[in-house]
């Protein structure tokens, strides 16, 4: 009998997001694969319910949040002596899922020296211009990046003065993200108007102009709205306080019942800005829900029309914001109307395209001929 293959994922990222969800549903399309997986992981809770045998992370507090300089470096070799450690009782490792950026997953690069795995890695948002991140894209075997995120990778291996292109290298590949049958979202109700909003509580995915948008309403006017967030660990970047007192508004947070929060709802809203793909955003059509989104130019900016599968504001702009919610909450008809046009968008988002190349890549030393087909199918 064949040994299963073995893939290790590194998480050192302590909250949940979606380049986690993300790489959930890749895990759901490796099910029926001759695979075992060992996840390296700082937030245990989010793996809870998969296969996958899970060891925590540990990191000193000085080191959870550093960024730059020596202390950084620090922070991803212990990572990498832990991987190493790892190794000692999960055996031989084949393939390491790099799921959250070459700058966090560091750790993953200088282990392999040691550990000699092959890297398939997942780019979710914007990478920094560094030689290091850089050097990171070049050596692994695998990267599958979103679109938006292309200009940035660029940049990032232009550092190394080793070219600014990465449709030059043939480990380049794009993705989309896609949802699995197993979890497709239950469908939203169409009785009367509830808002929905879904994300964390950085400053970025715009909570606050939601909550302006919904002060710019009287009372009386105001949709019943629930705010499902998720509170950051361990970050230096700005956070948006929840709960707050707004008359129907309703505050959730990390809910188990996520699901049947958006079932119960029609409206969704995104105020992220620049939003590199927006997971929430398919999930919401995905159910049926009219879903509002800023015209920032960002993916489904350019994917969905204005009235006619979707309805758009300008880009944190709470007055706008609040007629445009106004506008949907008040003819039903139209709501249904755009959220059936986006279901249909939503069904070509299906998991097992989407991620057919990562998963071929995850299971194969030779992850090409058959993974390219399956990539142009899902892209063209």
């Amino acid at each position: 009998m064949n040994r299963l293959k073995h893939i290790v994922i590194l998480d050192p990222i302590p909250f949940a997001g979606g380049s986690k969800v993300s790489t959930k549903h890749i895990l759901s399309q490796l099910e029926s694969q001759q695979v075992r997986i060992s996840i390296l992981t700082s937030d245990p809770d989010t793996w809870a319910k998969t296969k996958a045998y899970v060891k925590p992370l540990h990191m000193p507090k000085p080191l959870e949040k550093t960024e730059q300089g020596l202390s950084y470096f620090a922070r991803h070799f212990l990572i990498a002596l832990q991987l190493i450690w790892l190794r000692l009782f999960v055996g031989k490792m084949d393939t390491a899922l790099a799921a959250s950026g070459p700058g966090v997953d560091l750790g993953l690069y200088i282990a392999r020296a040691l550990l000699g795995y092959r890297i398939v890695q997942m780019v979710h948002g914007p990478v920094a211009r560094s030689r290091t991140i850089g050097r990171c894209l070049l050596s692994a075997n695998e990267v599958y990046y979103l679109d938006s995120t292309r200009d940035s990778l660029n940049n990032a291996i232009s550092a190394t003065g080793s070219g600014d292109d990465v449709s030059a290298y043939p480990q380049f590949q794009t993705f989309r993200n896609g949802l699995p049958k197993a979890l497709w979202p239950s469908r939203c109700q169409y009785d009367y108007a509830v808002l929905f909003w879904a994300a964390s509580l950085l400053k970025w995915k715009g909570l606050d102009t939601l909550t302006k948008a919904l002060s710019h309403m009287k009372p009386s006017d105001r949709p019943e709205t629930h705010i499902c967030f998720i509170r950051p660990k361990q970050t230096n970047l700005a956070v948006s306080d929840a709960p707050q007192s707004i008359s129907k508004v309703f505050w959730h947070e990390a809910p188990d019942s996520l699901d049947a929060i958006r079932a119960s709802s029609n409206i969704f809203v995104s105020t992220s800005t620049k939003e590199p793909f927006g997971l929430s955003i398919l999930e919401a059509m995905a159910a049926g829900m009219c879903v509002i989104i800023p015209s920032d130019g960002a993916y489904w900016d350019t994917q969905l029309s204005d009235g006619e599968n979707c309805l758009k504001y300008m880009p944190d702009d709470a007055a706008d914001l609040a007629r445009t919610l106004a506008k949907a909450q008040q003819n039903m008809s139209m709501l249904k109307m755009l959220g059936d046009e986006a279901f249909q968008i939503a069904r070509q988002y299906r998991a097992e395209l989407c991620f057919s190349a990562v998963c071929e890549a995850l299971t194969q030393q030779g992850a090409r001929g058959d993974a390219a087909l399956a990539r142009d199918e899902v892209q063209g």
